[in-house]
């Protein structure tokens, strides 16, 4: 029977610290122990034993194997002992870096949270004006999710704000950052990015979720809109709470347009039948 591999669990300061002594007192204890039996044997030899130079000569080479052997045993040790930290330290390493993903990301979408998206945002901003580069920021809000989680539940409004990540992380680059700010809320950092490339960005969204359900079962369908926001540096402004101002009034104005009625399309009778052909164009 296979039984599932398991990872070894990481060792606790404390039970390093034992590890440590331990390996120590072992190392020192049988080195010692060695040196002092080997030191006593060849005393007993040379005085009871040795009668000329050449035997006085091969005691001491015989005695100095058992020591060689001891110190040899300690570099051994040490070398393991050094090799025990080493891996302790890679475990830890690998632990607050699996600790600092969690922190950064939203449990839900996968994407990075608020916290991490404006540290990054003012990184990214950072490097901008140090290069004289361009940096793109756009703010966007799901609309209607209040009438989804209604009509349809929260579970259904989790999976639409779960589509929607999927959506927005379809068409970003590597290089840019997504994040979802709270709620239906969310954000995307695009570094060397300018304006164009900006709204280039939020109309690949706008025709994404215009053609895609976002949520699909039992003929059941849910498609849903985004009000965005779109600001930068420098066209933005120039410090983080101007860029942030710019994109969130560009976002209101932009939920607020989709509120608004469209007016009835006012149809010209002679420019409708000029574009007509000519076997349907209606005789006067």
């Amino acid at each position: 029977m296979d039984f599932p591999r398991t990872q070894p669990e990481m060792m606790s300061e404390d039970e390093l610290a034992r590890h440590e002594d331990g390996i120590n007192r072992v190392a020192w204890t049988g080195g010692l122990t060695v040196a002092f039996v080997t030191c006593i044997l060849l005393t007993f030899l040379l005085l009871t034993q040795a009668e000329t130079w050449w035997q006085y000569s091969v005691y001491v080479l015989l005695a100095g194997i058992p020591l060689s052997y001891a110190a040899f045993s300690n570099f051994i040790v040490r070398q393991m002992q050094v090799m025990l930290l080493h891996r302790h330290h890679a475990q830890l390493s690998l632990k607050v870096n699996e600790l600092q993903e969690m922190a950064s990301k939203d449990e839900l979408t996968g994407l990075y949270n608020r916290r991490y998206f404006y540290q990054a945002i003012q990184n990214e901003l950072g490097k901008a004006r140090a290069a004289k580069e361009t940096l793109a920021l756009l703010l966007m809000d799901l609309d209607g999710l209040k009438r989804i989680n209604d009509e349809f539940g929260h579970g259904v409004g989790d999976i639409v704000i779960a589509g929607l990540s999927r959506a927005i992380v379809k068409h970003i680059r590597g290089s840019d950052v997504a994040a979802r700010l709270g709620g239906d809320e969310f954000g995307i950092i695009m570094p060397s990015t300018d304006k164009r490339g900006a709204f280039s960005l939020a109309r690949r969204l706008w025709e994404e979720l215009e053609q895609t359900p976002v949520y699909e079962e039992d003929g059941k369908y849910v498609m849903v809109t985004v009000s965005i926001g779109v600001s930068g540096y420098p066209w933005g402004g120039e410090d983080l709470d101007e860029m942030i101002h710019w994109a969130d009034s560009d976002m209101y104005a932009n939920k607020v347009a989709r509120k608004l009625p469209k007016p009835p399309a006012v149809i010209d009778p002679l420019v409708e039948a000029e574009s007509m052909p000519e076997d349907l164009t209606p005789s006067l």
